[in-house]
């Protein structure tokens, strides 16, 4: 494709897209919890010729301007004939790519895209799978706070929630090979029109029983015009911790609450002194942008603290799976444990960071900010990130899929096996918007002026996929725009592995 000149061996493209609210969690089915089978379990009977897709669409998002959502939704079912397909769980759902939109609809079914420049989309994920994991997940979640926070909000970005969760029932039920939930996103964000959601084969999300989904929704509503305004996006997209917001460095606290995870930074980027690694000095960021709170400052905006006077806008995000039944010989996938420029273990570390402008007088071409990291590419145990993992750091891996991650001015993100120095994946700003990273030009959806607007990601089949260590090294280096200063920012590589030799991994 022109729109992507990354360097991997199959790389995205611009992708066309395919073209309810249900009861809460609480109300789920309560009965005996059924055996889960074995991803090894056979697939008797007819089986879809050729990829289907189902559209599933969030429950209505209310802002008002400023105001931020930041929200994991309840549970809300699957098409009825989606789950029926799959109901004995003879059969299992292998989920090949999705694709992400916003947009407004109209009580006679109707929509319309809406704009980055109208309601930002901070991030999402998604979690779908069985009513029984599901349950558990969340009633698991309802009594340990950890575990709920690392499922919603911002911690949600880290991945670790899903991934801890299902380490946790392999341990409790050994052989019964939880791999009833899929979880999808995290720290994926503006981009998500353009950045290609596909697997290669034999590459699948491998779902037993699909019967229910739960979104995590993070959405500014910046839809205001300002005159005089020196960028063509809107400032709110960075989360300014405005005068209302109560930030209390001796207590740790934002708002009253600790902040979770905590304001924490490896030791190697903490000594570059950014700012965002210490809450003393932290002035913009998710941790100034939690559900329902305004990143506008209220005294001056608003008649009262929660802008009543202000209309209430309403959004809906729309997501389509791409899937097929499982066939012989398809690979599961999992979460990788890196990339975050921020960090230099498993997992993400701080998540954002800031790009301090540079000095006055600094020649356009030397005025950026690099980051760079090491971290080792899969989940392991014995690891504070992972302690309930199954894997050693010498278990093997596939690495088939790395999407790019990045905040406005950001300028390039590249994937390096550090102990060759190959560079895996990349991509980068270009004159054409031709290099992986894409910036709008127009007034459209998907091209709005002057927002980073599309990122391409690489993958990889089985005869070209690069097989790894668990704790193999990758080198992460990120290139930001410094000529203005920006606050959390993100520097990430969201990856999936394929484990090697894993029986239940394979159909």
């Amino acid at each position: 494709s022109s729109h992507c000149q990354v360097r991997c061996v199959l790389c995205g493209s611009r992708f066309g897209r395919a073209s309810s609210v249900a009861r809460a969690m609480s109300m789920l089915p309560r009965g005996p919890l059924p055996r889960l089978l074995p991803l090894a379990a056979c697939l008797p009977g007819a089986v879809l010729s050729s990829e289907s897709s189902f559209v599933v669409y969030s429950a209505p998002v209310q802002l008002r301007y400023g105001q931020v959502y930041n929200h994991m939704q309840d549970t809300m079912p699957l098409p009825e004939e989606v789950v029926a397909r799959y109901a004995s769980g003879e059969t299992l759902m292998a989920i090949s790519g999705f694709d992400v939109d916003m947009v407004r609809r109209d009580p006679y079914g109707s929509e319309s895209q809406v704009k980055l420049s109208d309601h930002y989309l901070y991030h999402y994920a998604v979690n779908l799978g069985g009513v029984s994991t599901m349950r558990k997940m969340f009633e698991a979640a309802a009594s340990d706070k950890e575990l709920h926070h690392m499922l919603t909000g911002c911690h949600a970005m880290t991945r670790a929630g899903v991934h801890s969760f299902l380490d946790g029932l392999d341990l409790a039920e050994p052989g019964m090979h939880h791999r009833s939930t899929a979880s999808f996103g995290s720290a994926a964000g503006a981009e998500y029109r353009d950045n290609p959601q596909r697997l290669e084969a034999p590459y699948r999300l491998l779902v037993e029983r699909p019967e229910v989904w739960a979104p995590l929704v993070h959405i500014i509503n910046t839809n205001r015009q300002t005159k005089h305004r020196s960028q063509s996006w809107s400032p709110l997209i960075e989360c300014p911790c405005t005068p209302q917001r109560r930030i209390n460095v001796s207590a740790g606290t934002v708002d009253g609450k600790v902040a979770f995870p905590p304001i924490k930074c490896s030791a190697e980027f903490a000594a570059t002194g950014n700012p965002s690694c210490h809450l003393a000095t932290y002035v913009g960021g998710w941790r100034c942008c939690e559900h329902g709170v305004f990143v506008v400052d209220t005294d001056k905006e608003c008649a009262d603290p929660q802008c009543s006077e202000k209309p209430v806008d309403e959004v809906f995000m729309k997501f389509t799976f791409f899937y097929e039944d499982a066939k012989p010989r398809m690979r599961g996938i999992e979460n990788a444990a890196c990339c975050d420029v921020t960090g230099v273990t498993q997992g993400f570390e701080n998540i954002e960071y800031d790009i301090p402008a540079c000095p006055a007088g600094t020649p356009p071409e030397s005025c950026v900010h690099v980051a760079e990291t090491v971290q080792p590419l899969g989940f392991f145990g014995k690891h504070p990130r992972s302690p309930k993992s199954r894997f050693s750091g010498s278990d093997l891996v596939d690495l088939v899929f790395a999407a790019p991650h990045l905040h406005i001015a950001g300028i390039s993100i590249e994937l390096f096996d550090a102990v060759t120095n190959e560079t895996i994946c990349e991509v980068r700003r270009a004159l054409h918007d031709d290099g992986g990273v894409a910036y709008g030009h127009g007034s459209a959806p998907g091209d709005e002026r002057g927002y980073l607007v599309g990122l391409s990601t690489c993958r990889w089949d089985e005869s070209s996929a690069r097989r790894y260590r668990r704790d193999h090294p990758m080198r992460t280096r990120a290139v930001y725009n410094a000529s203005h200063r920006h606050t959390g920012v993100m520097s990430l590589w969201l990856m999936q592995v394929s484990p090697v030799g894993e029986p239940d991994f394979l159909v």
